[in-house]
């Protein structure tokens, strides 16, 4: 795809494609052949729950048409591009045997026409699913605010629950049938209505006309504003009065593991503004969730990292760490980047995301390489300061890393992938916690006047001249120590 020039940056509103929706058949009739939904013009776009008049459009040709613009760095300076959405929800009128069958279909045909320019570190992702208020036999959404939950049945992580005052909860944003609309691995954005004909996620109790955007657009300056948290947009749809009068503040936090809370304002005749409701945000609700602050009670901060340098026999060439605001992991897709630790050896060089160039490193940092029984790893060491911080189970747990299937008991540290990207010798780069299994390094626990450990091969004791076996032992405060891929330190003992 060709660059584009500098007056389609000027002219390009992401807004406008927050939320894209294009229908296929009239209501009542059969959906349309696989092949047909891709290949022929059958869809028709709408804007505000309206047809356009842009005409009739494949999805092929509707990927093609409206795309993102993202930047790269090729050594020369920061360049925009254009990409295509590769995150679709398609919604039909009655439910699809085949429903996953299809989506693997768009998939595949996504990827063998865009291959060239999709990133292959975030992929194609399409889901399927049976709507609670067709309108058409069959409707895609496409845009910066649509993601597609994953297909192989992960819980979200995280959640947006709309509430009618700071007491009471009255839902998330549905999907179809029963499918939360978020927050999953790799969610960066989303965008949810109080109907179908604006986005695939809906509440009934939201404001009518109105999408509100979570996240931010790319290329966005507000991503330094909010200490790098996701911001709320409420983008009225309609001419009406009562959506243009719809206002979105930021509300101090509640406590807990919300971690942003908004309100939605609006106007009502003879009374004037008005509350409409709550907006809360949980980024991770797990207990092994990482937290920008250091929780109550026994935890543990992150101080470091340990990459093994070889993983099923390939050598590793070089990893990033990407860092949000504050200089924490970038432990969810939703938090702005601020900058990345590329280490190679034991060079460390810090790179801005957002003047797109390497910058010097006073201290901050240091890397190193160190044998595990033989086994090397890099580590990379904060001098001063801490990645983040872990709140510490009381009972014995198993801690593992990898990818998470579910959301229950403590998780797993599958958030690390966000922040940790590994590249091979091969130029292959892939998430740290996609390298790792599901079997748990080892269990660990809060106890008195420090941390019970007792490790499956992958807890060691840091301090002297080489790494030692934790095998089972008690770690006391301010001792630093290897946790898979994680330095760590205990910062307040159980009393």
């Amino acid at each position: 795809m060709a660059l584009p020039d500098l007056m389609d940056l000027v002219m390009h509103d992401p807004r406008r494609l927050t939320s894209l929706r294009a229908v296929a058949g009239e209501p009542g009739e059969a959906m349309p052949g696989i092949e047909n939904l891709w290949r022929k013009p059958v869809f028709s776009l709408t804007a505000g729950g309206q047809p356009t008049k842009d005409g009739k459009a494949s999805l092929e040709d509707l990927i093609d048409r409206y795309r993102s613009i993202a930047l790269t760095d090729g050594g020369s300076g920061p360049q925009p591009i254009d990409v295509p959405f590769t995150s679709l929800v398609v919604l039909t009128a009655e439910a699809l045997p085949g429903a996953q069958e299809l989506g693997r279909f768009l998939a595949d045909r996504i990827e063998q026409r865009f291959r060239d320019v999709i990133d292959p570190d975030i992929g194609v992702t399409v889901h399927v699913e049976q709507s609670l208020h067709a309108t058409a036999p069959v409707a895609v959404y496409l845009g910066h605010g649509v993601h597609a939950p994953p297909a192989d049945s992960r819980l979200p992580h995280g959640e947006v629950v709309i509430r009618q005052d700071a007491q009471t909860a009255i839902g998330q944003p549905i999907i179809g049938v029963n499918t939360p609309g978020g927050l999953y691995s790799g969610q960066a954005r989303f965008a949810f209505s109080r109907s179908e004909m604006l986005t695939p996620a809906v509440h009934p109790d939201l404001p009518g006309g109105t999408i509100f955007f979570l996240g931010r657009y790319p290329v966005d300056a507000s991503a330094r504003d909010a200490g790098g948290l996701p911001l709320l947009t409420a983008l009225p749809q309609t001419p009406e009065a009562r959506a243009q009068a719809i206002q979105v503040e930021t509300l101090a936090l509640p406590g807990g593991n919300v971690d942003a809370r908004f309100e939605i304002l609006g106007v009502r005749p003879q009374v004037g503004r008005v509350s409409l409701g709550l907006v809360d945000v949980t980024l991770d609700r797990r207990p092994s969730r990482l937290q920008a602050q250091p929780p109550k009670g026994p935890h543990l901060a992150v101080t470091g990292l340990a990459i093994p340098e070889n993983f099923g026999g390939r050598r590793m060439a070089r990893y990033w760490v990407e860092r949000s605001h504050g200089g924490r992991l970038l432990s969810s897709a939703m938090l702005a980047q601020r900058d990345s630790i590329v280490v190679q050896g034991r060079d460390a060089r810090r790179y801005d995301r957002r003047e797109l160039r390497y910058s010097r490193v006073g201290g901050e940092f240091r890397a190193e390489s160190m044998s595990f029984d033989g086994r090397r790893r890099s580590l990379l060491r904060l001098e001063d300061g801490e990645f983040g911080y872990i709140g510490l189970p009381r009972e014995q747990t198993p801690i593992a890393f990898g990818p998470d299937q579910s959301s229950r008991g403590y998780g797993t540290f599958d958030w690390l992938g966000e922040a940790v990207r590994v590249q091979f010798g091969s130029g292959v780069v892939e998430r740290l916690d996609d390298l790792y299994d599901h079997n748990p390094v080892g269990f660990i626990a809060a106890a008195p006047d420090g941390v019970a450990v007792q490790s499956a091969g992958d807890i060691w004791l840091l301090g002297g001249r080489k790494p030692q076996a934790a095998g089972t032992c008690i770690i006391p405060p301010n001792g630093p120590f290897v946790l898979g891929p994680l330095v760590v330190e205990l910062r307040e003992a159980t009393p």
